[in-house]
C-alpha cells in the first residue's frame, strides 16, 4: 500500500563558519564548523580546495556561453585580488615580528 506523503518543513538552527588552512603536507583545504543549536561543540568538515576548483571547471566546461567563462574570470579576479591582500598583511604581520624581535634583546633602561 502506498500513501501519499506531504512535505514538512523543519527548522533547524545552526552556526556555520568557514576557515581556509593549508595542512603540514601543503594541502589547501576548505574547513567548515556546523555548532548546532549555539553548542560550542561543533562538526568539521574539509574539502580540498583543488576539489571545489576542478569542479568549477568541470561545471563550466559545458558552458560555452559568455556568462559561463565570465565566471571563471571573475572567480580568478577576485582570488587574485584576495591573494594580494593576504600577501600584503603578511608582510605586515612579519615586518612586526621582526621589529619585536630586534628589540627584545635591549634591555629596558627603566628596570636597569
Amino acid at each position: 500500500m502506498t500513501l501519499a506523503s506531504e512535505n514538512t518543513a523543519l527548522e533547524l538552527p545552526i552556526t556555520v563558519e568557514n576557515d581556509l588552512e593549508v595542512d603540514n603536507n601543503g594541502l589547501f583545504h576548505v574547513v567548515t564548523y556546523l555548532f548546532p543549536s549555539d553548542s560550542d561543540d561543533s562538526v568539521e568538515t574539509r574539502i580540498l580546495f583543488e576539489e571545489i576548483i576542478d569542479n568549477l571547471i568541470n561545471f563550466y566546461r559545458e558552458d560555452l556561453t559568455p556568462s559561463g567563462y565570465g565566471q571563471l574570470y571573475m572567480i580568478a579576479n577576485e582570488l587574485e585580488r584576495h591573494k594580494d591582500n593576504l600577501r600584503s598583511i603578511a608582510d605586515n604581520l612579519e615586518g612586526k615580528h621582526l621589529n619585536e624581535e630586534l628589540f627584545d634583546d635591549l634591555e629596558d633602561p627603566i628596570q636597569s
